[in-house]
C-alpha cells in the first residue's frame, strides 16, 4: 500500500496534511495525540473520507478495517460477522480471540471489550491489510496483549496499520509514524523514537526508560 502526497481539509482546517508513507510489511502504529489525524488517515485510506489532495494505491479487495466506534445492533455474533459483501475465515480468529463459546449472543448484549474482539475477529478474517482504529480500546490487560501476539504471530501472511493511545504497544510494532497536525513528525523503528520527540507530540513531558534490552515510555509529573 501506498499513500502520496495526502491532503485533507475540513472547511477552511487543514486536517491532513502532504502525508506520504509506504506501508510492505510488519505492524505499523500510527501514533499521535487528539486531533493529530490518525482517524481521519485511516478513512481517507478506505475511501471513507475525501482527498483534496494526493492518491492512495491500495486493493481494496484486499483491505479490512475495524473502527474505533461502533453501534450495537440485535443481531447474533455470527450475523455481525458475516454482515456487508466480504467474507472471511472467520472460524480461526474466532478461536483464537475465545470468541466460540459467544456465538450464540446477541451482540448488543456484550461488554464493550467483547464487541471489540468481535469485529477485530471479523478484519482479520476479511483482509490482507488489516488497518485498526484504537483495537485496544475498552479491552483488558490480557486481552490486549494477546492482540498484540496474534499480530505478531500474522505478520508474515498479514500487513497491519493500527492508531492507539497506548505508549507500551510502541515496544511491540516494527514501525512508528507519529503525526503532530496533521503531518509526520517522524517514521522509522520503534527503537529510535526519543522521549524528546514524543514530548513535543503530545506536549507532554515524557521520559524513556531502558531496562535489560527493553525500553518503555512513562510520563513525568
Amino acid at each position: 500500500m501506498m499513500v502520496k502526497g495526502l491532503r485533507v481539509k475540513f472547511g477552511n482546517k487543514i486536517v491532513i496534511d502532504n502525508i506520504t508513507f509506504e506501508l510492505k510489511e510488519g505492524v505499523t502504529l500510527l501514533l499521535g495525540p487528539n486531533g493529530s489525524g490518525k482517524t481521519t488517515l485511516l478513512r481517507s485510506i478506505i475511501g471513507m473520507v475525501k482527498l483534496d489532495e494526493g492518491e492512495v494505491s491500495v486493493d481494496l479487495e484486499k483491505l479490512s478495517y475495524s473502527p474505533s466506534e461502533f453501534f450495537s445492533p440485535s443481531m447474533k455474533i455470527w450475523e455481525v460477522l458475516t454482515a456487508g459483501r466480504k467474507r472471511g475465515n472467520y472460524d480461526r480468529y474466532v478461536k483464537l480471540l475465545g470468541l466460540d463459546k459467544l456465538m450464540q449472543r446477541d451482540f448488543s448484549t456484550l461488554s464493550s471489550g467483547e464487541k471489540r474482539l468481535v469485529l477485530i475477529a471479523k478484519a482479520l478474517g476479511e483482509g490482507n491489510l488489516v488497518i485498526m482504529d484504537e483495537p485496544f480500546s475498552n479491552l483488558d490487560f490480557a486481552n490486549k496483549f494477546k492482540i498484540i501476539a496474534i499480530m505478531s504471530q500474522l505478520k508474515n501472511e498479514k500487513l497491519f496499520l493500527i492508531t492507539a493511545h497506548e505508549l507500551e504497544v510502541i515496544n511491540y510494532v516494527d514501525r512508528v509514524i507519529l503525526l503532530k497536525n496533521g503531518r509526520i513528525i517522524y517514521d522509522g523503528k520503534p527503537k529510535d523514537l526519543s522521549d524528546e520527540l514524543l514530548s513535543f507530540a503530545y506536549n507532554y513531558k515524557i521520559k524513556r526508560v531502558d531496562l535489560n534490552g527493553k525500553f518503555f515510555f512513562t510520563p513525568e509529573f
